[in-house]
């Protein structure tokens, strides 16, 4: 919870601080695959590219400890997002792509860890400064950042590109990604006062004894009730969506062209997208914040059971695809909400919230796979993997319910539930 006297920070804020995180995932791998592409790069090699330099999103809770060390968030955020802001410039300046694909490979791995390590900051500020009856709306607010604009960056970077030239594209979004970090002024960040690490009396003592404070807070948070239930509701295949990582690949099912795929995947689906993201956050400062997730996640199946019903055809490909983002845009929010809610004001608080996450990860990307394999069932193709992504929404939708339901029976009456 925010200490009373630390001036609460606007949940819109949050939007803003994602922007490093959104502008390096969008460059990556929106503009930058077309542009390697239109150079003869082959798809297989830029999948391998894309795999490498996504890499520090799924290990990034290994130094996220280091960003909690200290009441030096916002300078961890500012850092990062200038060094990402740089790195996406440099980008655009590596010379005839196709032959320097290391070099690109390197410098934008670089610019992933530095924008993601931006976003571990950011969201550790979200969860130490904003209000309990808020974290609804902050993890709305992140999320259409994050949604959106990774779509519309992306989109912004090709756009300049095409009428100017790619150097342009990457001088403006370096430009736009500078610009985020003067969110940190509307930030107010509680300094945590630890006698132990005061009274250390080194610089490496006290470096440990912060690091193990956030170690056992982290300990102490995962094996309580809400803790451990957090972890299993966010491997569930709740809120996955999924099909948001093969809709580009079920297009040609649909007779859906290039320039569909453009406008619902991209610039569409990134709107609509965020502003799912909004309603999730309203939703979830309403109502239980793990009831609204498994609500998502049971208009998100919908969607997909929707399309199936459908008649396979560009029409239904637009409305499924729009209908499908704006779902998971809710997902997303009231994921963020629960995890905020649990994490608090605390050391870890971004160790905490990147861990749960990072587990939320590891099921869309279960959940992508299956999804693929359900498309080779039979030879159904789009139908497979929208049958699959329905059945396993819903399964794991029952699964969340049916933990909920045990544990509350398992508290006894009148005492409280464990902090998270």
């Amino acid at each position: 919870m925010t200490p009373a006297s630390v001036r609460p920070t606007r949940p819109a804020v949050f939007a803003v601080t994602i922007v490093p995180f959104a502008a390096a995932i969008g460059y990556v791998t929106i503009a930058a695959p077309f542009w390697l592409k239109s150079q003869g790069v082959s798809l297989a090699a830029i999948g391998a590219i894309s795999a490498t330099t996504m890499t520090p999103h799924a290990i990034k809770f290994l130094w996220a400890p280091l960003v909690d060390i200290g009441s030096y968030r916002k300078i961890w955020f500012v850092g990062m997002t200038l060094l990402c802001a740089g790195l996406l410039g440099a980008l655009a300046l590596v010379p005839d792509l196709a032959h320097h694909l290391g070099l690109f490979t390197v410098v934008a791995t670089a610019a992933q860890v530095a924008g993601t390590t931006a976003c571990v900051a950011a969201d550790g500020l979200m969860a130490a400064t904003t209000r309990l009856e808020d974290k609804g709306k902050a993890g709305g607010w992140r999320m259409a950042g994050n949604v959106g604009g990774t779509g519309v960056l992306g989109a912004v970077a090709l756009w300049v590109a095409s009428r100017v030239s790619v150097p342009a594209a990457g001088a403006t979004m370096a430009t736009i990604t500078a610009a985020s970090a003067f969110a940190a002024l509307l930030i107010v960040e509680p300094h945590l006062r630890d006698a132990a690490v005061e009274e250390a009396g080194s610089f490496s003592r006290a470096l440990w004894v912060r690091l193990r404070a956030i170690l056992v807070d982290l300990w102490v948070t995962v094996k309580s009730r809400d803790g451990w239930t957090g972890l299993v509701i966010c491997v569930l295949p709740v809120g996955a969506g999924a099909l948001t990582n093969l809709f580009s690949a079920m297009a040609v099912d649909y007779g859906a062209s290039e320039h569909v795929v453009a406008a619902v995947s991209g610039l569409g689906g990134g709107l609509l997208g965020a502003a799912g993201s909004l309603v999730g956050g309203y939703l979830a400062d309403h109502m239980n914040r793990r009831l609204a997730y498994a609500l998502s996640g049971a208009i998100t199946a919908l969607c997909a059971v929707a399309m199936l019903a459908a008649p396979m055809t560009p029409v239904t490909y637009t409305w499924g695809t729009l209908a499908y983002c704006f779902a998971n845009g809710i997902a997303f929010a009231t994921l963020a909400a629960f995890i905020l809610e649990m994490v608090g004001h605390s050391a870890a608080a971004a160790t905490k919230y990147t861990l749960f996450i990072a587990i939320a990860n590891v099921a869309s990307s279960y959940v992508t796979a299956l999804d693929g394999w359900g498309s080779e069932i039979r030879n159904l193709g789009a139908r497979g993997a929208l049958i699959v992504d329905a059945v396993l929404t819903f399964a794991g939708i029952v699964a969340l319910l049916a933990l909920v339901a045990a544990t509350r029976r398992g508290l006894a009456p009148g005492a409280p539930a464990a902090e998270g």
